[in-house]
């Protein structure tokens, strides 16, 4: 929430400054230590230093456009709409220029291109600096009550483009709700409130988690010097159910054309309207293997089969490698990195009733998914109508109850032994019922011989999947499961 007095102290302190620094490039004269003080500010919230170099050679290239008077706006009155409009309808009308080229363009230069066009509206349009940093500025957005537009499908390339100017016009709502000037509010973005919501340290996570699933990413004989830096912390393009912690496999492409390193995601994956590729994480901790071929890859008994090397290894960022798959990997490469492994011990456990399903493996079980005990509860005790309530026995995921209204991710049915089809279906209705009030997306059955789940598509009927606890030992079963009900997956 923005807290006016907090702002106000900022102004009268050392922001007086920045506002006066960028009033003086945005509407005066525009200086080449303008790149240096942007990329100081942005250090704070962006670990990356191939995006910070960045940064700063669009900025200098910006420099030397002013410089020489270049406009892309004609002499007239717009609005925030028309303005960029304009722009786009220029760029498209270049010879063999369509919407997604464009966009192509627009993205690879987003500081540059808004920097100019900042520099000839000062009052409508806002230099963004948030190019791979969208996560910072929904943060930002969110905190201090910034109503966003919904963010464009990734083929939308126009409503990409036009998103910018979307942006501008929620910005200047908000800096007219807080009577702020242009540049008050370039200082509040880039100084201000990066700082005030953790900068970095709000999205990068260092104690990172052990991996629960693999993903290759693809990279040119270019990248490679991201090895060079142990410290290496860069955005790379991911699959959108990357979590922090997963492993990503590096293959580097032609001349090279071999997996080169394996890094981890230190960051929650996250939309980027303005990056090309859309889906981003933040990746670290390089390790370099043994460089294992695409030859290798193809005549592997196990990599030979999959659809991403039949394919020559076209499209393959964010493509999934399953665990065994993995785990081999890892083996070819004579790797000690974490391998994917769910440990479900329950060889020679004593089961007499159903608290010992429920101590011995349910709640390992849900330890394995990534859940704590602070993420459930059992018996849950709801209000379920006018002095009604009810009474949920087992295990209720992430529960969120108010008065007269309740849901949870999924829950839990134990049972002791469900040792035939009538038994399972008894326990189902029951179940259904628990998942009924909760608006649960899953039910889970869970006794001695194993685990069913059922979702809401079908009113809890059919099982989705089912494995016995001998199954889930198998780390290819296991990650099925935690695909669908694993933490973070909701």
């Amino acid at each position: 929430m923005f807290n006016d007095y907090i702002w106000r102290t900022y102004l009268g302190g050392t922001g007086k400054e920045v506002v006066n620094f960028f009033e003086e490039n945005l509407s005066n004269n525009f200086s080449k230590e303008y790149a240096d003080k942007i990329c100081e500010f942005h250090r704070a919230y962006c670990p990356s230093k191939v995006v910070n170099e960045s940064l700063h050679s669009e900025l200098v290239d910006a420099y030397e456009d002013i410089a020489e008077g270049i406009w892309f706006l004609e002499e007239g009155e717009y609005s925030i709409e028309s303005a960029i409009s304009y722009i786009f309808n220029g760029f498209l009308n270049e010879d063999g220029a369509t919407p997604q080229k464009v966009f192509n363009f627009f993205s690879g230069s987003v500081a540059f291109f808004t920097t100019l066009f900042a520099r000839e509206l000062p009052e409508l349009f806002i230099p963004y600096y948030f190019t791979l940093n969208f996560n910072i500025f929904e943060k930002i957005a969110q905190e201090f009550e910034i109503i966003l537009p919904e963010i464009p499908i990734k083929k939308d390339y126009e409503g990409r483009f036009l998103y910018y100017g979307k942006i501008c016009e929620a910005l200047y709502d908000f800096r007219e709700k807080h009577n702020m000037s242009a540049y008050e509010l370039c200082a509040f973005l880039y100084d201000f409130a990066p700082k005030y919501v953790g900068g970095a340290k709000s999205y990068i996570i260092k104690d990172i988690p052990a991996p629960k699933s693999a993903y290759f990413i693809g990279g040119s004989k270019n990248d490679a010097f991201l090895l060079s830096d142990d410290d290496t912390i860069t955005p790379w393009q991911c699959n959108p159910d990357t979590m922090v912690g997963d492993a990503i496999v590096m293959y580097l492409k032609s001349p090279i054309s071999a997996v080169d390193s394996i890094w981890r995601s230190v960051s929650i994956g996250f939309n980027d309207p303005f990056f090309y590729y859309y889906r981003c994480t933040y990746i670290a901790n390089p390790c370099k293997v043994n460089r294992i071929s695409q030859k290798q890859l193809e005549g592997d008994s196990v990599f030979g089969k999959l659809p991403i090397v039949k394919k020559n290894m076209q499209g393959l960022n964010g493509v999934e490698l399953s665990p065994s798959v993995y785990n081999h990997l890892l083996d070819m490469t004579e790797s000690d990195l974490p391998r994917l492994e769910f440990a479900i011990n329950n060889d020679d456990l004593v089961l007499s009733r159903e608290k010992d399903v429920e101590n011995k493996l349910i709640k390992p079980f849900l330890a394995e998914l990534g859940y704590t005990e602070k993420d459930y509860k059992q018996q849950l005790y709801i209000e379920i109508g006018n002095h009604n309530h009810a009474l949920i026995p087992d295990f209720v995921i992430n529960p969120i109850v108010s008065k007269g209204h309740q849901s949870a991710d999924f829950l839990v049915e134990a049972k002791y032994s469900i040792s035939s089809n009538k038994l399972l279906e008894e326990a189902k209705t029951q179940a259904r019922g628990y998942a009924k009030l909760l608006n649960a997306k899953y039910s889970v059955i869970a006794a001695k011989e194993g685990v069913w789940i059922t979702d809401v598509a079908d009113d809890y009927t059919a099982s989705v999947l089912s494995f016995s606890w001998s199954d889930l030992k198998n780390e290819d079963n296991f990650h099925k499961v935690y695909n669908i009900i694993g933490r973070g997956k909701f």
